[in-house]
């Protein structure tokens, strides 16, 4: 797949967009077919106060949900992102998705994602090419399929808590994984993407990002978002990003004063709860997600 396709299938573009491709095979091998991909989104955003935090890291609990209705040629998941956006897009990202054009099945996977330039030239997922570094004793690796149990409706929540933050002496971006524990302040190195890789990133984030997403070819049915409910069911029923926050310049923790913004491009189908401020376990959090089957062309 070209790789500008990839970012529109992660959903990092934002909004209804559609490119076309014929480096793609038909699902039978036989011949080329013509790809329009749609993507949509739903979840926040936010370049800081006054919009000028120079973002190096952002977290969050991610709920984990099976999404039983992605075709081929679509994708459904969730993400958090560190992007600089200007001049170019460069961008890293980790979260979970369903993509069976890129696993060749129906699974719940891991992934992380990164790119650079602004045509899109170099970056892929997982370890598909150099660039994100697995780190000795990861306790999951990128591509690796989730296991159940995962979130079911008004029923238990599973999710994974990462981060993604700046290592002030190295200048790498770091991946890490909270919610099993771990030997380094409760957590776990998962990996790196070495500052090298960026020439923008490698001083900052310029947006930090939240969100889940679908993609669908254009003569195919759009999948279902997060737990295929949409946000108003709340708690134990729709999908949900838990105790999100930043950090700043300094490595401090940034979880207030966002001025955040509303990340969706077709609430009809796919819309975000306010984001709320509680003082249980889930923090500043959000839900969001949408059932399948609302699309261009039905």
């Amino acid at each position: 797949m070209q790789v500008k396709l990839l970012i529109l299938q992660l959903g990092l573009t934002g909004g209804q967009q559609a490119t076309k491709s014929a480096e793609n095979p038909s699902s039978d091998g036989s011949s080329k077919e013509e790809l329009y991909i749609y993507t949509h989104d739903a979840g926040y955003r936010t370049k800081g106060l006054h919009g000028t935090t120079p973002w190096h890291g952002v977290r969050a609990e991610i709920t984990v949900w099976e999404i039983p209705d992605v075709q081929h040629l679509s994708s459904s998941g969730a993400y958090i992102a560190a992007i600089n956006e200007s001049p170019g897009l460069e961008l890293i990202t980790a979260g979970w998705h369903v993509n069976p054009s890129l696993y060749n099945d129906s699974k719940v996977h891991f992934f992380t994602y990164w790119t650079t330039t602004s045509d899109y030239s170099t970056g892929c997922y997982n370890k598909n090419c150099p660039g994100f570094v697995e780190a000795n004793g990861s306790n999951l690796y990128p591509g690796e399929a989730f296991h159940p149990p995962l979130s079911t409706y008004n029923g238990e929540q599973r999710g994974i808590t990462i981060r993604i933050k700046k290592d002030e002496r190295t200048g790498d971006w770091s991946l890490y994984r909270e919610d099993l524990g771990g030997p380094i302040g409760g957590m776990t190195l998962l990996g790196w993407w070495p500052g090298t890789l960026f020439k923008y990133l490698s001083e900052n984030a310029d947006v930090i990002q939240w969100a889940g997403f679908v993609t669908h070819n254009y003569n195919k049915t759009s999948p279902s978002m997060g737990s295929g409910h949409f946000s108003s069911e709340l708690d134990g029923k729709a999908a949900s990003f838990n105790d999100c926050f930043g950090f700043d310049q300094k490595g401090r923790i940034v979880d207030d004063y966002f001025n955040l913004s509303i990340y969706e491009d077709k609430p009809d189908c796919y819309d975000v709860s306010p984001w709320y401020h509680t003082k249980h376990v889930a923090k500043r959090h959000f839900f969001y997600g949408g059932p399948g089957g609302c699309s261009e062309y039905k």
